[in-house]
């Protein structure tokens, strides 16, 4: 599998790079992995959202396999949206379970209890990881922040060879950062860093998900799961595969990188529109009451 170079290695702090190989070992033994984190799923998104769950356009995915290899991309306001989202794969389809969600590397690369959190939560299914400088490197000096750059220009790269891999999900954000915003149905502009994994990995199929409902309070989630279930669900949407052919038939630029991200991000507003409409049909628990309100 890819690996950094040394150059792009030197601006890493000691524990980045060691936080780094334990996420490159555990991403070469996938089948104990997928043990781990279906046992942990089962508790966790069992006790805090098993009663709620909605899932629609299960149909999406039903003519894909086990050696078809598959990028989600989905919207992005709960640390949880994958949690949620891997969760409903391992229970009610027969996919892979060889998946990543790349993270950015703020606490669980960066910290020294970063990499056990991630451990402990996901198996290291948060990889690879996409770093940033902090404010007192920023400060200090630009040079770092380059430096960096030439380390999440690796990481671009490595998520693109892991597709390459037979049987491997992997979860993409198109807005990059989480949506903090008070609107559930808004979404934050695409960057183009997806766009280009979407593009290099050409043998990976797109499908884009709209997740709703999910908090970053794990404390409300398993409250409101054995409280009030009917009135707080958590509604899964997939939707139809995102057609990239064309963008795929060419060499690519920059300008391409940011209009597959723009495809990506416009094929998850739509599945916001339908939940939000009221249009969708559930494949698991029952379907949305059409809503008259901007807000959920």
């Amino acid at each position: 599998m890819l690996q950094p170079t040394l150059e792009q290695l030197a601006p890493l702090t000691r524990v980045e790079r060691l936080s780094y190989r334990f996420g490159d070992l555990a991403s070469r033994h996938s089948n104990v992995v997928a043990v781990v984190n279906d046992s942990i799923m089962r508790v966790m998104i069992g006790l805090c959202g098993g009663r709620r769950l909605r899932v629609h356009g299960l149909s999406h995915l039903a003519r894909f396999g086990a050696e078809d290899s598959l990028i989600l991309v989905a919207n992005h306001r709960s640390f949880f949206d994958f949690y949620l989202v891997s969760a409903t794969l391992f229970w009610h389809t027969g996919l892979p379970r060889r998946m990543f969600f790349p993270v950015r590397g703020t606490f669980f690369y960066d910290h020294p209890l970063g990499p056990f959190v991630n451990a402990a939560m996901s198996g290291m299914r948060m990889f690879p990881p996409f770093l940033r400088a902090s404010e007192k490197e920023r400060e200090k000096e630009r040079e770092k922040e380059r430096e960096r750059g030439a380390w999440n220009l690796f990481s671009v790269a490595r998520c693109s060879a892991e597709l390459e891999v037979p049987g491997t999900i992997m979860g993409l954000h198109p807005e990059g950062t989480r949506n903090k915003g008070d609107d559930p149905y808004s979404l934050l502009p695409a960057q183009s860093g997806v766009g280009k994994i979407v593009l290099d990995a050409k043998r990976a199929h797109v499908v884009p998900i709209f997740v709703h409902g999910l908090s970053n309070a794990m404390g409300r989630e398993l409250a409101l799961n054995w409280t009030a279930p009917a009135e707080h669900p958590l509604d899964v949407v997939f939707g139809p595969e995102v057609d990239l052919t064309e963008l795929r038939g060419r060499r690519t630029r920059a300008v391409d990188h940011k209009r597959a991200a723009n495809l990506c991000l416009d094929a998850v507003a739509r599945l916001a529109q339908a939940h939000r409409d009221g249009a969708l049909g559930a494949d698991v628990g029952r379907a949305p009451q059409a809503r008259h309100s901007q807000h959920a």
